[in-house]
């Protein structure tokens, strides 16, 4: 089964083609009601009935593709979002990375499906307080990708209001970030850990060698064909044994189960199998 497959209205089909051929990005990754209910708030806002109709909106205003994509990707996140979580990466993860360094390289962890960069800039916190504890002599590099340029623009920034900061401890708050007027700056030690690019899940992983992936809640919505080609990209960019982090309501299906092993059933978190 291709992701294709889930979606069987031709004027869906059509209208996805039409997205396909103008951005390269395939709507198909997604399961047929979720889609159909986040299309159905852009055809409300441009007053349309039909999916032809909004595919011929999407050919004559191309400005309407970045209002397109806050309707279909997930952006509800936050620092430390699921704090245990990122206490379990902290006191089991990360000492396992820190002993299995590879020469004195930095070791590379990907934040996939970063949104607006709160995800990254708390694994670079996480990992400053780790290195700090233990007085590993390791560093770490954090690439941070979405398919949502206005999102990345946001993550480049690194300035957040408080809503994005109800979950990390005022302790890390005020050692991390700078007050600005309403909003908080992120230091410029932990931006430099962190770089952001643009990138599809769909398509092959851009990296390889990848120590740690994080990948928490941006599947939710995808096909069960399309995550498990996402899976497949993962493993294909992480290094042996390398380690995938998920969100609490996903977890692994088909032919993925195959290639990682559980490593902390509770926090979602999974190593992959030897090759």
């Amino acid at each position: 089964m291709t992701p294709r497959d889930v979606i069987d209205d031709p004027e869906l089909l059509a209208l996805a083609d039409r997205i396909l051929a103008d951005t390269g990005f395939d709507i198909r990754q997604y399961k047929e009601r979720p889609l159909k209910r986040r299309l159905a708030v852009r055809m409300r806002a441009c007053q349309l009935s039909s999916y032809a109709a909004y595919a011929e909106r999407l050919r004559q205003d191309p400005s309407e593709y970045p209002r397109l994509w806050d309707a279909l990707t997930i952006n509800v996140t936050g620092f430390y979002r699921n704090p245990e979580t990122y206490a379990a990466v902290q006191d089991r993860v990360f000492p396992a990375l820190a002993a299995e360094a590879r020469g004195g390289a930095p070791l590379l962890i990907w934040s996939a499906g970063c949104s607006s960069g709160e995800e990254p800039y708390s694994i670079a916190i996480l990992w400053q307080e780790f290195i700090a504890a233990s007085r590993v002599p390791c560093q770490a590099r954090i690439v941070a990708t979405d398919i949502d340029a206005d999102s990345l623009r946001k993550a480049a920034a690194g300035r957040y209001g408080t809503s994005s900061l109800t979950e990390l401890p005022p302790r890390l708050l005020a050692r991390y970030f700078a007050e600005r007027g309403e909003q908080y700056q992120v230091d410029a030690a932990t931006m430099a850990m962190v770089e952001f690019r643009r990138a599809e899940l769909m398509e092959p992983a851009p990296f390889r060698n990848v120590d740690l992936i994080f990948c928490r809640n941006a599947l939710i919505y995808f096909s069960r064909a399309a995550q498990d080609a996402v899976f497949g990209h993962f493993a294909a960019a992480l290094r042996p044994a390398g380690f995938l982090v998920l969100g609490k309501v996903e977890t692994l299906l088909g032919q993925s189960k195959e290639r990682f092993a559980a490593y902390d059933v509770k926090e979602r978190i999974y190593r992959l199998n030897a090759r």
